[in-house]
């Protein structure tokens, strides 16, 4: 045949194979194309869902910042408005705009004190709001301009003590939350704040709710007198921003020109470690998929040893059997690839109606993004997808290159060679590469080294499988030839001399339970610890808390007072909170002002070690204790003095400003991933003149007095509207309660994972009993009851499956660890002891064998359905 008639005649040959593939085992193909499906939908579903929340964010930035240039920004919450009036006077300055920025609670008409049961009641809808000066946002902002609906003139609202201008978002979500009306009373520092809505804001698109007030009213009404959040500038052109800085009077440390994009890197940054993770959790599914497709191709390619051989003696060239088999991989890959990516866009479309932009980490809970679908990231995805089932034909392929047509022919049976990689010397090599691999430090602070560690211990694991279950069998055939059950001896001589038949249902078995095992064990390990944590970080009766919204906390020293001389109240424990950045780059850390037993600081804080004694320290340093992401993110070790611009980050002046720190001792801190720095009340009071505080932890004299007591703190504190008291054990429960929401997601795809292992459990030995149709035939033949068969089966695949789940369930434990000891600590920098969830491996590991046992008995009964006759009449 000439060359260009061969084309069309290989074309037509490797339709026709492809087609008699599907007829011989249509369900193994379609299992393989919904498993590549499932993991494409997942990982994309979830890259959607965070794209959306990060670009509506990053618009919503847009918006705010309008043509602002730089932002003058401190370490804190707050800045002082005296530094407005010196840039007002810089020639540098072409225009500066004073911003307040700041969250709120909206109050319903007539809200219950927030106690006990009522705090696992619906929060209060949270709405964000701009102050800003009219004149001088119109040069920097304009989109934030308001809108009054009130007329002009003296009846013009634009300046109203009491006026809030709202978006179309904030007029939905209160709405949404049945909050109509003509005013709006917010929460601000604990007590109620009636507003008067008096507009609107046209420019202020997009799904953020904002809300404008004029910045004196602002100041004003939440309680920010002298403060803003930052002043918008522009500058002249050509002037160096750095000389603005240069220019102002008795600049404080940490005050600086900040890029108005730097809110956006910072979101990203602090949500990186959490999408990561949550991207490779929903690619185990993926990866399970490919371990199906292996497992369908494996059995395809035996089925079509014959006619291969057959065409192959006719003189079809040797790479014609590689192609074929990889081109039916991509198909599979191209189909599942397909309705995974038109899943995962439904997928993310659901998620952002149900829980928005959230996903559990708590990063956007604030917003309802609308769906950002990127052209890119459904490539990227899908092929992903193609790879992972191309990859799961390799092998394959391979082993058929290496087919001989006419011995394979002459003997009539499918069979095919064997690999030629030695398993044990490749398995080391992979254990080896994975333990080097973990000693890399994060990159981009992603544990990039320890997830390939993972991959290289899971391959190695899952090579070794086979092998594993040859010497197990070898082990039972001499205990089975000493008497006994002729099954259970046909069984295991079978599993013996073709062990390697086995291998592809048992890859998927060991991926799957591997990687779901592991992720359960970490997940638990966690809550656990953090279950352990908090009943070392509640060591009081009664909590009391107020939110913070102004420059100032709720609670006074007159409050205070008031508290600790209630009746029945032992002592008093209080604390404030505020936010320092420490670096641009990275998002803020938490100052906490509270007691500290300095002699004992282990009494106050759950302390992961040692800490320095008084006379380890530095008497001219002020003792501070950092909690473990803080220590690990700004590497400060025990003993070494650091500075923090303190009195730049509070509202108040300064009482002694002190320019040396001391790390005194690290705590454990599971609420914070960004930081957290710990202060000694009286430190803070002597540093920043601030005694105003935001939380009570309230130890009675009588535990068995908490009702009484909370009465007398309502009485006593009634002027606050949204006053929080919660029992120690009512925080453990929500908190455990709210752990549990966050990581709902990782349940789910932790499910989903293990119900891909089920489905190529199942459709893998469903095609090997249709493969084995003739060996029940003949054993039929010889006298052998459908039942015998279906019991034979059943004991061959309860060996295999039963192996592959133990094995899997000791690599999960391994790959438990680095979970645990290395990707926790890089990505969220903190650490935990390992607990195991001993009941729920359990009932894994029974699930998928049962249902794996079950679905091959059922496959061998319809394989062993057919007469006797028809089924050997090949042979004859």
């Amino acid at each position: 045949m000439n060359a260009s008639g061969s084309a069309p005649v290989s074309r037509w040959l490797n339709v026709w194979l492809a087609l008699a593939v599907w007829r011989q085992q249509p369900g193994p193909l379609i299992a393989a194309v919904l498993s590549i499906a499932m993991g494409v939908a997942l990982g994309l579903g979830i890259d959607l869902v965070n794209r959306s929340a990060l670009d509506e964010f990053d618009n919503a930035l847009q918006r705010i910042n309008g043509q602002a240039q730089y932002r003058l920004v401190g370490p804190g919450a707050q800045l002082s408005e005296r530094w407005l009036q010196q840039l007002e006077q810089l020639d540098a300055v072409h225009a500066a705009s004073p911003v307040i920025d700041t969250e709120v609670a909206v109050m319903p008409p007539a809200p219950p004190n927030m106690t006990g049961d009522a705090d696992r009641q619906t929060s209060p809808p949270m709405l964000r709001i701009i102050g800003l000066d009219v004149f001088r946002a119109a040069n920097v902002a304009p989109a934030l301009l308001p809108q009054s609906t009130s007329g002009s003139g003296s009846a013009n609202r634009l300046f109203a003590d009491d006026a809030i201008f709202l978006s179309a978002a904030a007029q939905r979500l209160l709405s949404a939350a049945g909050l109509q009306g003509p005013t709006l009373t917010l929460l601000v520092n604990g007590r109620p704040t009636r507003l008067t809505i008096s507009g609107t804001v046209p420019g202020a698109t997009g799904n953020t709710p904002l809300a404008i007030m004029d910045i004196g009213a602002a100041q004003m009404q939440l309680q920010w007198l002298g403060q803003l959040s930052r002043i918008d500038l522009r500058l002249r052109e050509g002037v160096d921003p750095s000389a603005v800085l240069r220019q102002l009077d008795g600049t404080p440390a940490g005050l600086r020109l900040a890029r108005p994009d730097e809110p956006a890197t910072g979101m990203s940054n602090l949500s990186r470690a959490y999408r990561v993770n949550l991207n490779v959790l929903a690619l185990v599914a993926l990866l399970t998929g490919g371990f199906i497709v292996f497992a369908a191709m494996e059995l395809a390619v035996l089925r079509m040893t014959p006619m291969l051989a057959l065409v192959g003696v006719l003189g079809a060239p040797v790479n014609l059997r590689t192609r074929l088999v990889l081109k039916i991989a991509l198909l599979l890959g191209a189909l599942g690839a397909a309705l995974g990516v038109g899943a995962g866009i439904a997928l993310a479309w659901l998620l952002l109606g149900l829980v928005g932009g959230d996903l559990g980490g708590g990063y956007f809970s604030a917003t309802r993004p609308t769906l950002a679908i990127a052209p890119w990231a459904l490539a990227l995805f899908a092929a992903l997808g193609m790879a992972a089932a191309l990859l799961g034909a390799l092998s394959p392929a391979l082993k058929l290159r290496r087919l001989a047509p006419a011995q394979a022919l002459k003997s009539g049976q499918a069979t095919l060679p064997g690999s030629h990689l030695p398993a044990a010397r490749t398995s080391l090599m992979l254990a080896l590469a994975g333990a080097g691999l973990l000693l890399l430090p994060p990159i981009a602070e992603l544990p990039l080294g320890a997830y390939l560690a993972i991959a290289c211990w899971l391959f190695a694991g899952i090579i070794v499988v086979a092998p594993l279950l040859g010497l197990l069998a070898q082990r039972l055939h001499s205990l089975a030839a000493r008497g006994a059950h002729p099954l259970v001896w046909l069984a295991v001589a079978r599993l013996h001399s073709a062990h390697q038949a086995a291998f592809p249902a048992l890859a998927g078995v060991v991926a799957s339970f591997a990687l779901v095992s592991a992720m359960a064990v970490m997940v638990f390990s966690f809550r656990v610890s953090v279950d352990d944590w908090l009943a070392t970080v509640l060591p009081a009766d009664l909590y009391v808390q107020v939110e913070t919204t102004g420059a100032t906390a709720g609670l006074s020293a007159t409050d205070q007072a008031r508290l600790s001389a209630l009746p029945g109240v032992s002592s008093v424990s209080f604390l404030r909170s505020i936010d320092l950045t420490l670096d641009p780059a990275r998002p803020a850390v938490a100052l906490l002002a509270r007691p500290i037993n300095h002699a004992d600081p282990s009494q106050s804080l759950p302390l992961t070690g040692s800490w320095l004694r008084g006379a380890e320290r530095q008497t001219d340093c002020v003792a501070v204790y950092v909690s473990e992401p803080a220590a690990t993110v700004y590497q400060w070790q025990i003993g070494e003095q650091i500075t923090l611009p303190l009195s730049a980050a509070t509202s108040t002046p300064a009482g002694a400003p002190a320019d040396c720190f001391q790390v005194v001792a690290i705590w454990r801190d599971y609420a914070r991933q960004h930081g957290a720095i710990t202060i000694d009340t009286q430190d803070y009071q002597r540093l920043t003149g601030d005694t105003s505080v935001s939380n009570a932890a309230i130890t009675l004299s009588d535990a068995n007095a908490i009702t009484t007591v909370s009465a007398a703190v309502r009485a006593t504190l009634s002027d606050f509207a949204g006053l929080r008291m919660l029992s120690a054990s009512d925080i453990r429960q929500l908190s455990l309660t709210i752990f549990d929401r966050s990581f709902a997601v990782t349940y789910a795809l932790e499910a989903v994972a293990l119900l891909v292992g089920l489905f190529g459990v199942a459709t893998t030995y469903s095609g090997e009993a249709l493969a084995r149709a003739r060996e029940f035939g003949m054993l039929r033949h010889l006298g052998m009851t459908r039942r015998s068969l279906a019991g034979l089966f059943a004991i061959e695949s309860l060996l295999a499956i039963g192996l592959g789940v133990l094995w899997g369930a000791a690599l999960g434990a391994v790959i438990a660890q680095v979970l645990i000891h290395r990707v926790n600590p890089q990505s969220f920098h903190w650490t935990m002891q390992t607990h195991w969830p001993t009941g729920l491996l359990v009932g894994g590991a029974l699930a998928l064998l049962t249902l794996g046992v079950l679905a091959a008995v059922v496959a061998a009964r319809r394989a062993a359905g057919a007469e006797p006759i028809a089924a050997v009449r090949a042979d004859w």
